[in-house]
């Protein structure tokens, strides 16, 4: 009996021993893209021994770390050492973050996410109302569910039992399809020659295009049809697809000769044209594999199009490269609107922040019932499938957000405070920038006219 056990824990041993020696015989794309593979059809304890020897390789990289920290809370594994992974990939949030990117390293915003539930897993809930509250300063509003759902968990901080059988649902920007993964044998080093797909990776959100490798690709690949369904009625997600909705139009050029343009970029997932830092006019196209290509300039000598190239490449876009938008192949198509809004996403007019008391599917909570008796000016309004209500519009952060401490008092300690332009709910950091270049503009303008009265009385005073 004693020889049989020394056999199999033989066996045993040399078996993990040959599972360890396949992992490291393996190369770091390839390891990474098979972990994403598992990702992807939410087999999180098959991606984990894959992650954990990339993050072994290469500990500094903060995908790796999001993304198996990820996979430890949603297996329900280890969440104190989740906890730990994902503190530190935080510090690599991008706003730019690329799921198709073999090479990303920057960390989608839903490691703020899936903190907040690792935290109420471990009923550290003073951390989870610190997490979600830097989650709403953050986030894209790309699905308000994740904001639901982060307030569920925090409610239910301490409560869950880590042996629970609920599934956590994971964002559309943190996994990736099989589809949507660039195959290695496609990596062509020629840019002019190829589709440049340039991720931004790095934790500055004003990061250009060539701040990190980018993959150039042969052949585009289409975007993913739909996420996974969830076996938990509550946490169905509002939204069933990935793929953003667009409007476009057909593009008629009147010239019968090539338009030379320059590209910048070619995304899998779309980038509002104002993201571009330093550059104007960029216009959006996308071809019929739904990659979006971003182009600057229109011209009918080639010549042209290359100066614009080498001030393009001087500001900081050096995988650059000049194309002809009138072959209508691949820029026949021109994007106008994403997720109903412009793809320039230009901010005017009038801006305002309000008191979100809530966003809700169905049913609403007893706290935002009762608090219709208290506050007068209550809004609803109908996004999707949700319902938000907001309460309050205010000309600046600051007042809203002392309001905001009132509500919470009140008996709604969700409340946070959002923005929004002409009706139109923007990111907080887009309408802050947005005011403080307002603000700027107006005081030149007000110097310059000081300057210019000044001047003028001078002159008066001459005569």
């Amino acid at each position: 009996m004693a020889r049989l056990l020394l056999i199999v824990l033989f066996a045993a041993s040399w078996a993990l021993s040959s599972a360890q020696e396949l992992l490291r015989d393996k190369s770091y794309t390839e390891l990474f893209k098979e972990a994403k593979l598992h990702l992807a059809h939410n087999r999180e304890k098959k991606a984990i021994p894959l992650l954990e020897e990339l993050h072994s390789r290469d500990n500094t990289n903060a995908n790796v770390q999001y993304l198996l920290g990820l996979s430890l809370v949603k297996s329900r594994t280890k969440i104190k050492r989740a906890i730990s992974l994902l503190e530190s990939a935080r510090e690599g949030y991008s706003r730019y973050y690329d799921r198709t990117s073999l090479t990303e390293r920057g960390v989608s915003e839903y490691v703020y996410y899936y903190l907040i539930i690792a935290y109420s897993l471990r009923g550290e809930c003073k951390m989870t109302i610190k997490t979600l509250n830097e989650f709403y300063k953050i986030y894209s509003y790309e699905d308000e569910w994740y904001l639901i759902e982060g307030q569920k968990w925090h409610r239910e901080c301490g409560l869950r039992t880590l042996e629970e059988d609920s599934i956590i649902s994971p964002p559309d920007s943190a996994l990736i399809t099989e589809a949507e993964i660039i195959p290695v044998d496609t990596v062509n080093e020629t840019a002019q020659e190829t589709d440049n797909i340039n991720p931004i990776s790095t934790t500055d959100t004003n990061a250009k295009a060539d701040d990190v490798d980018s993959i150039s690709v042969k052949k585009p690949t289409d975007l993913p049809a739909e996420r996974p369904s969830v076996r938990l009625e509550r946490l169905q997600p509002v939204k069933t697809t990935d793929r953003p909705e667009y409007m476009s139009r057909e593009v008629q050029h009147t010239a019968q000769v090539s338009l030379y343009g320059v590209q910048i970029s070619a995304l899998l997932t779309p980038r509002y044209s104002k993201d571009f830092k330093d550059l104007k006019n960029v216009e959006v196209y996308i071809d019929k594999n739904g990659v979006f290509r971003y182009v600057v300039g229109r011209f009918v000598y080639r010549s042209q199009a290359e100066k614009l190239l080498q001030y393009v490449k001087d500001v900081g876009y050096g995988d650059a490269f000049i194309v002809d938008i009138n072959s209508g192949e691949k820029y026949g198509e021109e994007v106008i609107r994403i997720n109903n809004a412009s793809i320039k996403r230009e901010i005017s007019g009038e801006v305002d922040f309000r008191v979100q008391l809530g966003a809700f599917t169905e049913e609403i909570p007893d706290e935002i019932m009762s608090i219709f008796m208290k506050f007068e000016g209550i809004e609803e309004n109908i996004q999707g499938k949700l319902t938000v209500f907001t309460i309050g519009q205010f000309p600046t952060y600051d007042i809203a957000k002392a309001y905001c401490e009132e509500i919470k008092q009140q008996g709604v300690p969700d409340a946070f405070v959002v923005a929004y332009n002409e009706g139109r709910k923007i990111p907080l950091s887009d309408a802050q920038n947005y005011l403080i270049n307002r603000y700027n503009k107006e005081k030149q303008e007000a110097l310059r006219r000081e300057k210019e009265e000044a001047g003028k009385k001078k002159k008066r005073s001459r005569n």
